[in-house]
């Protein structure tokens, strides 16, 4: 991809929110505590400084055994898909919590080619004329459920070298299947994550992006790290330091060296810091993480799961929960400094 176009891109994205555990949440969209989704919550992600909402989805128990898609549910997705796009903002759709249908192993690849062409033609349909502002995500964190391997692969493993390949089929699958819907999906710019979406395995030689006709591809990794202070309850790991910082600018550096500087844009799709009563380690890691992200020409997306660990958004009341206030400060530190 020609590099104007890439940071141009990620310029415009600015900085993304997830609204997680909703549609992704499969017993149903307030399953997992949160309130429905409103057009009035969108407009106050807008708001807040966001230029680009994730939408993460789980299809499969909107379906029959045979891959067809609820109608009303589609509807719902386009109804919430449809607010962000008319709001002016980016919005990246996934399929996201349907990973035990698509395993990247010897048993599992047939059966998840198939469910990713099935899914993804009726994605790719039903929004075959939506604005050029939405993106496609192929899958989310794609691993062996419940497998040693799960979430860190072992090169020296065959198998794992076989499920790291896998994960490259599914993407060209995924490519494939859009790009045949023809419209405006001949063009749209897609997202792939390579095993788990771990930073590890997308510097890995083993991953690479897929073929593309239309040359718009988006490398999607997701970032809690280093991994004690962002992700763990470890409460003996709370401090932004030096060490944090060196973490980050690795990931930083190696995916302006394997994907930025080749004009393959990255959106770190995933990114955050868990609360452990430490607002200003907090605060000090989003201010970090975005400057330095945004200095290597890519795009953070922050985790919101409504939840205490990564609340940002009181999607009740419309407005920062207290916690909030100095990850958000941290967020747009960098965007208050452009503006003046």
């Amino acid at each position: 991809m020609d590099r104007k176009i890439s940071d141009s891109l990620i310029s415009d994205m600015r900085l993304g929110w997830n609204l997680g555990n909703t549609l992704d949440a499969p017993a149903g969209e307030t399953s997992w505590g949160n309130p429905p989704t409103t057009r009035e919550m969108i407009k106050a992600v807008r708001a807040l400084g966001f230029n680009t909402v994730r939408i993460p989805v789980s299809w499969r128990r909107h379906m029959d055994e045979n891959h067809i898609i609820e109608p009303e549910f589609m509807q719902r997705v386009k109804e919430i898909t449809g607010w962000t796009l008319e709001e002016g903002m980016y919005a990246i759709l996934n399929i996201h919590h349907d990973n035990h249908e698509f395993q990247p192993t010897d048993e599992g690849a047939k059966r998840g080619k198939k469910y990713l062409s099935d899914v993804w033609i009726q994605i790719a349909e039903s929004f075959g004329e939506a604005s050029g502002k939405l993106i496609f995500e192929g899958m989310n964190e794609p691993r062996m459920i419940r497998d040693k391997n799960e979430w860190h692969l072992d090169m020296n493993d065959e198998r794992c070298r076989k499920a790291a390949e896998y994960i490259n089929e599914f993407n060209q699958t995924f490519v494939d299947t859009v790009r045949a819907t023809g419209g405006r999906n001949a063009e749209r710019f897609l997202m792939v994550p390579s095993y788990a979406a771990g930073p590890a395995h997308a510097f890995d030689p083993s991953f690479r992006m897929p073929e593309d006709p239309a040359d718009r591809m988006i490398a999607s990794i997701h970032v809690y790290d280093p991994q004690g202070l962002a992700l763990t309850p470890d409460p003996e790991k709370t401090e932004f330091n030096r060490h944090a910082e060196k973490v980050l600018d690795e990931i930083f550096s190696k995916a302006y060296e394997k994907f930025v500087s080749k004009g393959v844009p990255v959106i770190f799709g995933e990114m955050g810091i868990i609360d452990k009563n430490n607002p200003t380690d907090r605060y000090e890691w989003c201010r970090y993480f975005v400057k330095n992200a945004r200095e290597h020409g890519t795009l953070s997306v922050w985790w919101d799961n409504g939840g205490r660990d990564f609340k940002l958004l009181d999607r009740r009341a419309l407005k920062l929960c207290p916690s909030g206030e100095y990850v958000m400060s941290g967020l747009l530190l960098e965007d208050r400094r452009l503006e003046g």
